[in-house]
């Protein structure tokens, strides 16, 4: 029946983000099913009822956390901007003004990458990392027509530049929350894009 359903898919989503709550604040390695059961104020047997294993779970959850935190696009504003310039520097600021209201997102995602050297998270999170350098990639294509084609430079190396740019900031803002200065580091990213142009 329809009304189970959803009823269903509303204690799965109870569920993850009773194990994000546990995996921000307690670590990965707290992910288990007595934590995250207490979290969600449900019985353990429900997390294997709806997902079989906690290695589910925290798969499913990476998925989540990637989807969520590696969402860059082209929106129809930044599209409308009448140079490719304008456009990355439109992207990059969206991106990077992002980041503080992530800043847990963007922990746990170090976590994964860091603290776990298990081979099917690396494998995922460099899938999403692809995926999201590839939305850099069109306009970085047309900011290097737009430069005159500088030799050696394709446009694969700069949006990964852009992307390591982003994930820099990230770490930074990591780093030192409080004195994390969106304003400061979108400057700075206008400021090497102003340089190409007037060289």
């Amino acid at each position: 029946m329809p009304g189970a359903k959803l009823a269903e898919d509303e204690r799965q989503e109870q569920l993850l983000r009773a194990a994000y709550v546990v995996a921000a604040r307690d670590g990965l390695d707290q992910v288990t099913a007595r934590r995250v059961a207490a979290e969600a104020g449900a019985s353990p047997g429900l997390i294997y009822f709806h997902f079989g294993t906690m290695e589910h779970v925290v798969v499913i959850l990476l998925d989540h956390l990637l989807a969520a935190a590696l969402d860059a696009e082209v929106t129809p504003a930044i599209a409308a901007l009448p140079t490719a310039t304008d456009r990355l520097q439109a992207m990059l600021d969206e991106e990077i003004r992002g980041l503080p209201e992530q800043l847990v997102a963007v922990d746990l995602f170090f976590s994964f990458w860091f603290g776990s050297r298990r081979p099917e998270f690396r494998e995922r999170i460099n899938a999403a990392l692809l995926r999201y350098q590839r939305v850099f990639e069109g306009v970085c294509t047309d900011v290097l027509t737009e430069w005159g084609d500088p030799d050696g430079v394709t446009p694969t190396a700069l949006a990964e530049l852009v992307v390591a740019f982003v994930q820099g900031a990230a770490v930074q803002m990591l780093r030192n929350p409080g004195a994390f200065d969106v304003r400061a580091m979108t400057a700075a990213a206008h400021a090497l894009l102003r340089s190409r142009l007037a060289a």
